[in-house]
């Protein structure tokens, strides 16, 4: 629980700096960036490193399409330009959002799901952990099978492998990710409620009675 609380305290003064104070400073941003790579590969290895890169890209390049089409089209709000207009605009937050996530897993780094699950922490809210731990490998574990299944699809077959053609099969899997996340965290959470109001009963302890748990 210790672990936890150092974690969040941690990760919350990274945020407070780097999310609000700092945000638009894209130096510290891209040295944090670095650091948050190198710290990543050295701690966590390589595999973990790839894996969160491999998780961020679809979101990365689905703003960078976003904001390159913004230039193209001239939209420019301040009226400088819209070149110099959406890269002040839109670095910052692709920056913070990869070492947003790079952080907060270095944080909780030490913090495993399985010391939280035998801590003291209540159960109405220590279902909210189990849940978040159902949904992350659900996550990781379907999102190759999505991709696979894309695949099988005769349209995405007939389709050119062109940089449109792999941003397109991207999106759609990212889009079947997230609905099917949604889907299972309204089974699982649905589930998770139901045994513990049909299987799980708190006694409240009595005045001066001794509590057999601590014996």
């Amino acid at each position: 629980m210790s672990r936890l609380i150092i974690a969040a305290s941690v990760f919350t003064i990274w945020c407070l700096l780097f999310a609000i104070i700092w945000f638009q400073d894209l130096a510290l941003q891209s040295m944090m960036l670095a650091i948050l790579i190198v710290l990543t590969l050295f701690i966590l290895g390589r595999a973990q490193l790839i894996a969160q890169v491999k998780l961020l890209w679809p979101f990365i390049a689905m703003l960078i399409l976003i904001y390159a089409l913004f230039i193209l089209l001239g939209i420019d709000p301040a009226g400088d330009g819209a070149l110099s207009y959406w890269l002040a605009y839109g670095l910052p937050r692709v920056l913070l959002l990869m070492n947003a996530l790079l952080a907060f897993r270095l944080c909780f780094a030490l913090v495993s799901v399985d010391s939280l699950l035998h801590s003291r922490i209540s159960i109405h809210k220590l279902k909210y952990i189990i849940l978040a731990k159902i949904l992350y490998d659900a996550a990781v574990h379907s999102h190759q099978q999505l991709k696979q299944w894309q695949n099988y699809v005769p349209s995405m077959r007939l389709q050119q492998r062109g940089m449109r053609a792999r941003f397109k099969a991207g999106l759609s899997t990212v889009l079947a990710l997230v609905l099917y996340i949604l889907a299972e965290a309204e089974i699982k959470g649905e589930r998770i409620d139901n045994l513990l109001a049909n299987c799980h009963t708190e006694s409240p302890a009595k005045p001066g009675a001794v509590n057999n748990s601590n014996l």
